[in-house]
């Protein structure tokens, strides 16, 4: 069945698991990974500094996923649209466009990041003991960060066409070659942070290569031509613009990243910043399927949008936005119930680490079940061509709540007033997402199928 027709026909549970799934498996393999090297780095020899370490480069790596972001979903979301208008030539261009900007910004990080990298890392919340490592395992990820930009980016093309299979293979190949390496560099060679570094970069360019070679062979509407070369100012500012959302919310999840390592540096040190290391790598394992289900959703949105077919987006927001509340507030249950087990995994010598981050834990992700009904909306938003209105809803809860919050609540309750601001800024930002999206529910089911929507 031709793509298109699934996205219009097919039942929207099945369609929302068949988009999501590459997405979702991703994810999880990526968080496998990051909580596997984490726990080899935390159980060998740089102990709870090496930790602190990988959260200090970590705002690197969300810097180079926001620009991917930027362009691939800002790329996908506008070929999404043409695909659903059926201008199939003016949707390969927006790709061929993406990657030409892909590459630009890739160039650009790599020189920006190499230059100055010790300033950046020690912005970014390291202090003396732990800026040695943070420049061993950065210096090879800014190098190889094209891999990564490309791959993320491209990767959403691979959904609006409706290559599921291929997309979970492009996906999952990347993480499968990242934790066989990290073993490798890391356990049996004992190459620390290098090894941790050199295979997440493996990883990137296996996943990278995947993607190349089908767009460079495809014969179908999505393909590279000679539009990768010509300069279109004005379709760059359209894929920017349908981007800002996602690039907000990657962006703010950089600035609090580095705001939550400076906040626990200065009022835990050290160990405070490992421990929350372990913290964010367990939320984003925890919030993996909310960003798949928002991922996988927005091209099905984006194409119902174009093919004015508002009953289905209703269904698609609903029911992507139920799934993944129940899923989290189970995962949420287990964390509650196991912290102490949990967070044994990422140093179980280090008594001070565990302690904290068991804490921490149960605290700080208090509200998480509710974070999808927050993120589920900006992606409405994002698909509808409301970029405004998605990336204020992306900057509410980190820049508008949670970086105010990092930066009273612990002057008046010390570190756990940190944990506090995470459960803050999820619930307030709830209480905001939610009557906007119900009113444009309510405009969705006001206006008929095939009409002109007002929105």
């Amino acid at each position: 069945m031709d793509s298109t027709r699934i996205m219009r026909e097919q039942k929207v549970s099945r369609l929302l698991v068949t988009y999501s799934a590459p997405v979702f498996l991703s994810y999880l393999c990526n968080s496998i990974y990051n909580i596997i090297s984490r726990a080899y780095i935390g159980n060998g020899s740089a102990g709870h500094l090496g930790i602190a370490a990988l959260s200090v480069a970590f705002p690197i790596t969300l810097v180079s996923l926001a620009f991917a972001f930027l362009l691939g979903m800002g790329g996908s979301t506008l070929a999404a649209i043409r695909v659903g208008q059926e201008d199939r030539v003016g949707a390969n261009r927006a790709m061929n466009m993406s990657l030409q900007l892909l590459l630009l910004i890739s160039i650009a990080i790599t020189v920006i990041g190499n230059l100055f990298l010790d300033q950046i890392l020690v912005a970014f919340g390291a202090s003396e003991a732990v800026l040695p490592y943070a420049r061993e395992y950065s210096r090879i990820i800014v190098s190889g960060c094209v891999f990564q930009i490309v791959s993320v980016g491209m990767t959403n093309y691979m959904r609006v066409e409706g290559k599921t299979r291929l997309a979970m293979l492009a996906v999952i190949i990347g993480p499968i070659v990242n934790i066989i390496f990290s073993t490798l560099f890391i356990k049996v060679f004992d190459m620390g942070l290098t090894g941790a570094a050199l295979a997440t970069i493996m990883a990137q360019f296996s996943c990278t290569a995947v993607i190349v070679v089908h767009y460079i062979r495809s014969k179908e509407f999505f393909h590279f031509n000679k539009d990768i070369l010509a300069a279109d100012i004005h379709l760059a500012l359209q894929i920017n613009y349908l981007g800002l959302s996602a690039f907000a919310l990657q962006i703010c999840n950089g600035l609090v990243s580095i705001l939550i390592n400076q906040v626990a540096r200065n009022y835990g040190g050290d160990i405070a910043v490992s421990g929350m290391g372990v913290v964010t790598t367990l939320q984003n394992f925890v919030l993996t399927i909310t960003s798949a289900v928002n991922m996988g959703s927005q091209s099905l949105i984006a194409y119902s949008f174009g093919a004015k077919l508002y009953k289905r987006i209703r269904e698609l927001v609903r029911t992507a936005m139920i799934g993944s509340v129940i899923i989290v507030l189970i995962e949420y249950i287990i964390l509650r119930l196991f912290p102490v087990p949990i967070a044994s995994i990422f140093g179980k010598n280090n008594a001070e680490v565990i302690a904290f981050s068991s804490k921490a834990l149960v605290i700080y992700l208090m509200m998480s079940p509710l974070v999808p009904i927050q993120i589920q909306g900006s992606g409405f938003f994002q698909a509808i061509k409301k970029p405004i209105h998605a990336m204020l809803l992306s900057l509410t809860r980190q820049a508008i709540l949670l970086a105010p919050l990092l930066l009273t609540l612990p002057r008046a309750f010390g570190v756990e007033g940190m944990f506090y601001a995470g459960p803050a800024a999820d619930l307030l930002s709830v209480c905001i997402t939610l009557p906007m999206l119900l009113h444009y529910m309510k405009k969705l089911r006001a206006t008929e199928d095939g009409a002109e929507l007002s929105l």
